[in-house]
């Protein structure tokens, strides 16, 4: 019980650097105008937190990740000779897995969809 106290602060660890952190990088002999492209960029920036997946699909993929992680540490806990132990290890280990994923996820999506917004609004994008 005390390794999973331990293993909880590190998902909340894992869960803050997931926050959306992407910047393209732009080649500049594509910006025309300069405040326009500072327009375009927050503009873009928004677009891409509204269409990114967010908190929710974060705890979908956690909860499933506990799920499978659950009904894997207990069989293997029962093989071992401790099935409790073997439950309790694998939701949390499938938990950090799953909760992991969603972040990856929403990162990309961010990634994704602010990119596509600056290259259609004329933009040479690097990254």
């Amino acid at each position: 019980m005390k390794k999973l106290l331990l293993i909880i602060p590190m998902f909340s660890i894992i869960a803050v650097l997931g926050c959306q952190t992407y910047t393209p990088v732009i080649d500049q002999g594509s910006v025309q105008n300069g405040d326009r492209y500072y327009r375009d960029q927050a503009e873009c920036r928004a677009i891409a937190k509204q269409g990114a997946p967010g908190w929710k699909d974060t705890a979908k993929d956690t909860v499933v990740g506990g799920a499978v992680g659950t009904g894997t540490g207990a069989l293997i806990g029962a093989i071992a000779g401790n099935a409790v132990k073997g439950l309790a290890y694998g939701a949390v280990i499938g938990g950090v897995a799953g909760g992991a994923k969603g972040i990856y996820d929403s990162e990309k999506g961010y990634e994704q969809i602010y990119r596509n917004c600056m290259v259609g609004r004329g933009y040479n994008v690097l990254n």
